[in-house]
Protein backbone atom coordinates (compact mmCIF):
# COMPACT_ATOMS: atom_id res chain seq x y z
CA UNK A 1 0.00 0.00 0.00
CA UNK A 2 1.39 3.39 -0.43
CA UNK A 3 1.80 5.14 2.14
CA UNK A 4 1.33 9.08 1.77
CA UNK A 5 -1.50 10.87 3.85
CA UNK A 6 -4.67 10.90 2.04
CA UNK A 7 -3.82 7.91 -0.33
CA UNK A 8 -7.30 6.51 -0.56
CA UNK A 9 -9.45 6.41 -3.77
CA UNK A 10 -13.27 7.78 -3.10
CA UNK A 11 -15.51 5.59 -4.64
CA UNK A 12 -19.15 7.34 -5.01
CA UNK A 13 -22.39 5.32 -6.50
CA UNK A 14 -25.04 4.09 -5.43
CA UNK A 15 -25.20 0.49 -7.29
CA UNK A 16 -23.95 -1.76 -4.78
CA UNK A 17 -22.96 -4.63 -6.69
CA UNK A 18 -20.76 -1.59 -9.08
CA UNK A 19 -19.35 -0.42 -5.73
CA UNK A 20 -17.87 -3.91 -4.02
CA UNK A 21 -16.47 -4.42 -8.18
CA UNK A 22 -14.67 -1.23 -7.92
CA UNK A 23 -12.96 -1.43 -4.41
CA UNK A 24 -11.92 -4.63 -5.12
CA UNK A 25 -10.43 -3.50 -8.47
CA UNK A 26 -8.84 -0.56 -6.50
CA UNK A 27 -7.50 -2.66 -3.97
CA UNK A 28 -5.55 -5.09 -6.39
CA UNK A 29 -4.29 -2.13 -7.55
CA UNK A 30 -2.32 -1.48 -4.47
CA UNK A 31 -4.43 1.52 -3.22
CA UNK A 32 -6.58 2.09 0.20
CA UNK A 33 -10.69 2.91 -0.49
CA UNK A 34 -13.06 5.14 0.90
CA UNK A 35 -16.86 4.66 -0.07
CA UNK A 36 -19.97 7.05 0.16
CA UNK A 37 -22.81 4.53 -1.13
CA UNK A 38 -25.12 7.27 -0.36
CA UNK A 39 -25.71 10.97 -1.27
CA UNK A 40 -25.94 11.26 2.73
CA UNK A 41 -22.70 9.76 2.88
CA UNK A 42 -21.06 11.86 0.58
CA UNK A 43 -22.55 15.27 2.10
CA UNK A 44 -21.08 14.36 5.00
CA UNK A 45 -17.80 13.36 4.08
CA UNK A 46 -17.08 16.74 1.94
CA UNK A 47 -18.78 19.14 4.27
CA UNK A 48 -17.33 17.35 7.72
CA UNK A 49 -14.42 15.82 6.56
CA UNK A 50 -10.75 17.55 6.57
CA UNK A 51 -8.70 16.55 5.07
CA UNK A 52 -10.88 14.14 3.51
CA UNK A 53 -9.18 10.76 3.52
CA UNK A 54 -9.02 10.47 -0.28
CA UNK A 55 -6.27 11.88 -3.19
CA UNK A 56 -8.62 10.93 -6.07
CA UNK A 57 -12.39 10.14 -6.19
CA UNK A 58 -14.12 7.58 -8.80
CA UNK A 59 -17.92 8.99 -8.83
CA UNK A 60 -20.33 6.93 -11.05
CA UNK A 61 -23.34 9.56 -11.06
CA UNK A 62 -25.91 6.89 -11.97
CA UNK A 63 -29.00 7.17 -10.47
CA UNK A 64 -28.17 10.88 -8.37
CA UNK A 65 -29.89 13.60 -8.76
CA UNK A 66 -28.62 17.34 -10.05
CA UNK A 67 -26.74 17.45 -6.08
CA UNK A 68 -24.38 15.12 -7.66
CA UNK A 69 -22.52 18.41 -9.05
CA UNK A 70 -22.58 20.45 -6.50
CA UNK A 71 -20.75 17.75 -4.52
CA UNK A 72 -17.84 17.14 -7.19
CA UNK A 73 -17.13 20.68 -7.03
CA UNK A 74 -16.73 20.21 -3.26
CA UNK A 75 -14.56 17.67 -4.30
CA UNK A 76 -12.42 19.99 -6.65
CA UNK A 77 -12.26 22.76 -3.72
CA UNK A 78 -10.81 20.68 -1.45
CA UNK A 79 -7.62 19.64 -4.07
CA UNK A 80 -9.29 15.89 -4.93
CA UNK A 81 -9.05 15.16 -8.44
CA UNK A 82 -12.34 13.92 -9.87
CA UNK A 83 -12.98 10.97 -12.64
CA UNK A 84 -16.71 11.06 -13.76
CA UNK A 85 -18.19 7.88 -14.62
CA UNK A 86 -21.13 8.20 -16.97
CA UNK A 87 -23.87 5.69 -18.21
CA UNK A 88 -23.48 6.99 -21.23
CA UNK A 89 -21.90 9.28 -23.24
CA UNK A 90 -23.63 12.96 -23.34
CA UNK A 91 -22.13 16.20 -24.34
CA UNK A 92 -24.19 17.71 -21.41
CA UNK A 93 -22.74 15.41 -18.81
CA UNK A 94 -19.34 16.27 -19.99
CA UNK A 95 -19.72 19.68 -19.88
CA UNK A 96 -21.60 19.31 -16.35
CA UNK A 97 -18.59 17.37 -15.19
CA UNK A 98 -15.71 19.72 -16.17
CA UNK A 99 -17.93 22.91 -14.88
CA UNK A 100 -18.27 21.54 -11.66
CA UNK A 101 -14.31 20.19 -12.04
CA UNK A 102 -13.74 17.05 -12.99
CA UNK A 103 -10.75 16.02 -14.39
CA UNK A 104 -11.71 12.86 -16.75
CA UNK A 105 -14.99 11.35 -17.59
CA UNK A 106 -15.40 7.80 -18.69
CA UNK A 107 -18.42 6.53 -20.03
CA UNK A 108 -19.63 2.66 -18.88
CA UNK A 109 -18.39 -0.01 -19.79
CA UNK A 110 -15.51 0.93 -18.11
CA UNK A 111 -12.11 -0.25 -20.35
CA UNK A 112 -10.30 -1.73 -17.22
CA UNK A 113 -6.70 -1.43 -18.88
CA UNK A 114 -7.43 2.67 -18.99
CA UNK A 115 -9.42 3.16 -15.68
CA UNK A 116 -6.24 1.62 -14.06
CA UNK A 117 -3.64 3.79 -15.52
CA UNK A 118 -5.26 6.75 -15.37
CA UNK A 119 -6.05 5.74 -11.51
CA UNK A 120 -2.31 5.14 -11.37
CA UNK A 121 -2.01 8.57 -13.15
CA UNK A 122 -4.06 10.54 -10.54
CA UNK A 123 -2.19 8.72 -7.09
CA UNK A 124 0.72 9.53 -8.80
CA UNK A 125 0.79 13.06 -9.98
CA UNK A 126 2.67 14.97 -7.38
CA UNK A 127 5.13 12.68 -6.96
Amino acid sequence: MISIANSGVLIVGQNLRNQVLLEEFVRKLGYEVVRADTMSELKTMVHRTYPLPARFALVDITGFDHTIWELCGRLNEVDVPVLVISPRQSDEVQQLSYSHGAQKVMEKPLVMKVLADTIHGFMHSDE
